[in-house]
């Protein structure tokens, strides 16, 4: 277990997490909100006080985000890996199949899918926005993670006894 929370530790300080630092920052300042004049009024103990519990919630709640996206994943590898390996080639032919008619899309041979929809993006600065930021930072965090990650479940998956609640506690 200390050689995988220094693996995740490692990968935390790659390169490719700093482009997500600061998304995930300013939504923690959107999230306090704390307006300056409150010091002079009296309340600023108090409304100081109320911005780091809100802080603290939305880093746990992003926390849990992206943690509950790498504790599927790892599930998901381990609990489908005797399946995945019994199927091979019918998997290789979808996923032939599938790149064939992506490729398809891309050149744009299939009209249906050459649409452009825009959508004016809302602001989610709320404790309930924290989980869904927090997953969709371990999607963009996972290609950077991914070696690590691998090599975690690696391990867990070869060692005797190697089970999914094993993969998990690593994981986490």
């Amino acid at each position: 277990m200390p050689l995988a929370a220094l693996a995740g530790l490692v990968s935390f300080a790659s390169p490719c997490v700093v482009p997500l630092v600061p998304g995930y920052l300013s939504y923690l300042a959107a999230v306090v909100g704390i307006d300056e004049n409150r010091d002079e009024n009296g309340r600023g103990a108090v409304a100081v006080r109320g911005a780091r519990l809100r802080v603290a919630g939305a880093a746990a709640l992003f926390v849990a985000g992206f943690t509950v996206v790498f504790v599927l994943g790892t599930v998901a590898v381990l609990g489908m890996t005797t399946t995945l390996i019994a199927n091979q080639l019918l998997l290789q032919r979808i996923g032939g199949v599938v790149t064939i008619f992506m490729g398809l899309v891309f050149i744009g041979l299939v009209p249906a899918l050459q649409r452009d929809t825009r959508f004016a993006p809302r602001q989610i600065s709320t404790l309930g926005g924290a989980p869904l930021l927090g997953a969709v930072f371990a999607l963009g965090w996972t290609p950077c993670l991914g070696p690590t990650l691998t090599g975690v479940i690696a391990v867990a998956s070869a060692t005797e006894g190697g089970n999914v609640a094993r993969g998990v506690v690593l994981v986490l």
